[in-house]
């Protein structure tokens, strides 16, 4: 699967790209001026590019398998050619230069292919594939992001970040390649051929229905389901309420921190658009930015739904932008949280971690549960803890922060191990322990703040750790099959056992007393 980045050029040329040299003029003059491709040399050059390498490649791997689809298809196809641009920092003009450039100077690489069939009068490039480092903003979150290994002139190169794809409408659309950008994290072989996808789908030449036409929600699902990739859909072209009870971004944003990716369908809108068959589109998120300033939560609760809400303030509301890819325009896009409408949104998916059975939004909900069931546990140790007693309070106005993160047991212990609550306190390393032995490698962490605490410190006052791999009812009532523990200040909750349904926990003491930072995700 990765033959067609790591395969010889048959030449390469050096071009220098500090001032005078111009994208613009460059792409227009080779790539006939695409949207993908300028955006690939504006994100490039917001990295501090300063020389690209042009290669010519064999038409290798996926490439290939793509060409041999796209020909049964239409039998006149002819590939034009394959380019893989390099993007650096350091200065240079001679490929000889390339094999003493350190692999951080790599901000990216770009493949670009050529399609022409004379009998459709079709002659286009695009952007087969791109991966670019993140923009080191701190508040810029891309949980989980993919190392890609390329080849380009004589050295062995790699960048992290993930896989954007562009649709060619032959034996591609908007679906397949949003599709194949979040499905390069998941599977074990790294990428996926469109073909795999296409037969997935049941898509095949005979069948009446063309790849480039693109994939509906049915075959969708087939495509996730035929690879075993867990996931949770919302159709809200079936049941247009849900737009207002089930809102999209919550999902997208439940797949962006879980670090699973998620998809959102929207249909066009404006004057000169159908009102009975908009055209539709679909595109991938994977990343969001934070914003500790935001109005809104507390706008939320004290002007726009006083008395209402589901008993939490979810994180999510302090996420400005969701980023993601959209392969008309090119990579790595900030999508405002608000931008497209609730009525707008045709289709949303939050995918899954491999074997996990439950959302991250219904991980927030089951823990809000569990919350109240502590509660009473928390009255009683809040005479001795402050913290524990502003917990409370938030409990009862319906003002605690919840935000849900998938992670493995190594992450959480080293948290433990290596930070300090705000009085300086670590965890006893007997607990730590403890815990190594009793959790399971990965989990549902739903961590507990308050309204000012999560934004201006990004600290938490403990967090609730479930069993990713139990099944779950769609609406979750209380249950403890989930439960792992719960780590609040000063103690760790375990359940003993449940009388009827009231139930009793095992309470084990912790050094930690106060907050401690939220966990962040690798940057």
């Amino acid at each position: 699967m990765n033959r067609h980045r790591l395969v010889t050029a048959k030449n390469i040329v050096v071009y220098p790209a500090a001032a005078p040299f111009s994208s613009f003029s460059f792409v227009e003059s080779e790539f006939n001026g695409i949207n993908s491709v300028r955006r690939c040399f504006s994100l490039a050059r917001s990295l501090g590019m300063q020389t690209v390498t042009l290669e010519e490649i064999p038409e290798k791997g996926i490439i290939a398998d793509e060409n041999d689809e796209i020909s049964r298809y239409f039998r006149d196809y002819e590939c034009g050619g394959v380019i893989r641009l390099g993007f650096w920092t350091k200065s240079f003009r001679s490929d000889k230069r390339i094999h003493q450039l350190s692999g951080r100077d790599l901000i990216g690489y770009a493949i670009l292919k050529r399609d022409i069939i004379e009998s459709e009068a079709y002659d286009r490039w695009h952007v087969f594939e791109a991966v670019f480092k993140k923009y080191p903003h701190p508040h810029n979150c891309i949980p989980a992001p993919t190392v890609f290994k390329v080849t380009i002139g004589d050295k062995h190169c790699s960048v992290r970040g993930v896989l954007y794809c562009q649709q060619n409408s032959l034996n591609k659309a908007c679906a397949h390649v949003a599709l194949r950008s979040l499905l390069s994290r998941h599977l074990p072989e790294g990428d996926i051929t469109y073909r795999k996808i296409n037969d997935l789908a049941g898509i095949h030449p005979g069948n009446g229905r063309k790849p480039g036409d693109g994939l509906n929600v049915v075959e969708i699902r087939k495509v996730l389901e035929g690879l075993g990739i867990g996931f949770r859909d919302i159709d809200y072209t079936l049941d247009g309420s849900l737009r207002e009870t089930h809102p999209y971004q919550k999902f997208l944003y439940a797949g962006i921190e879980s670090g699973a990716g998620s998809l959102l369908g929207f249909h066009f809108s404006g004057p000169v658009v159908s009102s009975r068959e908009p055209p539709r589109h679909i595109i991938p998120f994977f990343g969001h930015t934070f914003n500790k300033d935001t109005w809104v939560p507390d706008a939320e609760l004290s002007y726009f739904n006083v008395g209402g809400g589901v008993g939490y303030v979810p994180s999510e509301n302090w996420t400005s932008s969701f980023i993601g890819h959209d392969d008309n325009f090119g990579s790595n896009y900030c999508v405002p949280r608000l931008y497209v409408s609730q009525e707008q949104a045709d289709y949303v998916v939050e995918l899954l971690n491999k074997d996990v059975q439950y959302s991250g939004v219904q991980a927030e909900a089951v823990t809000l549960n569990f919350i109240y069931s502590l509660q009473p546990f928390l009255a009683k140790s809040s005479r001795k803890n402050n913290w524990n007693k502003r917990l409370v309070a938030f409990i009862k106005t319906k003002k605690i922060v919840l935000r849900a993160i998938f992670i493995p047991k190594s992450t959480y212990l080293k948290q433990l191990k290596s930070k300090a609550d705000w009085d300086g306190k670590r965890e006893d390393k007997d607990i730590v322990g403890l815990l190594e032995n009793l959790l399971p490698d990965n989990m549902w962490v739903v961590e507990i703040s308050l309204p000012q605490l999560f934004p201006a410190n990004e600290r938490k006052i403990g967090e609730v750790l479930l069993n990713p791999y139990v099944p779950v009812d769609a609406e979750p009532d209380v249950d403890f099959k989930l439960f792992l523990m719960a780590r609040l200040p000063g103690q760790y909750f375990f359940l003993n056992s449940l009388r009827t349904t009231t139930p009793d926990f095992l309470r084990i003491s912790s050094t930690i007393q106060s907050h401690m930072p939220l966990i962040r995700h690798a940057r």
